[in-house]
């Protein structure tokens, strides 16, 4: 007999070596006042493991944050490593039939369209 477990894979990525919790990262940018909601999903590179994308919703559609200034929101509240190294900007983010974030899609997102330079190393 086979045992099939299915359910959420640990959302803990490993960036060089470093445990990075997405969570702790997302709370960090939700306090951006131009950030409405976040997800951060890693993504698989053959240099340093995984890498951080964090997918975003704007607080004001038409005046979206820039990216460089939510990197520099993350590095000023935790490690350098934790923070995201893309960030892509989104309308919405998907929801599991109980209203909660749906990372699933995001993964397959970066499956079908993976991070510009995902073997960049900062």
């Amino acid at each position: 007999q086979n045992l099939v477990l299915v359910g959420r894979r640990s959302e803990m990525y490993i960036r060089g070596g470093y445990n990075v919790y997405p969570l702790e990262v997302e709370n960090v940018l939700l306090e951006h006042p131009g950030v409405a909601e976040a997800a951060i999903v890693g993504f698989p590179t053959p240099v340093i493991g995984e890498i951080g994308v964090a997918f975003v919703v704007a607080s004001d559609p038409a005046n979206p944050p820039e990216a460089p200034a939510l990197a520099a929101w993350v590095r000023a509240a935790l490690a350098d490593y934790k923070t995201p190294d893309e960030f892509r900007f989104v309308n919405a983010l998907p929801r599991t039939s109980m209203f909660k974030i749906d990372k699933e899609p995001l993964r397959s997102e970066l499956e079908t369209h993976p991070p510009v330079d995902s073997r960049r190393v900062r």
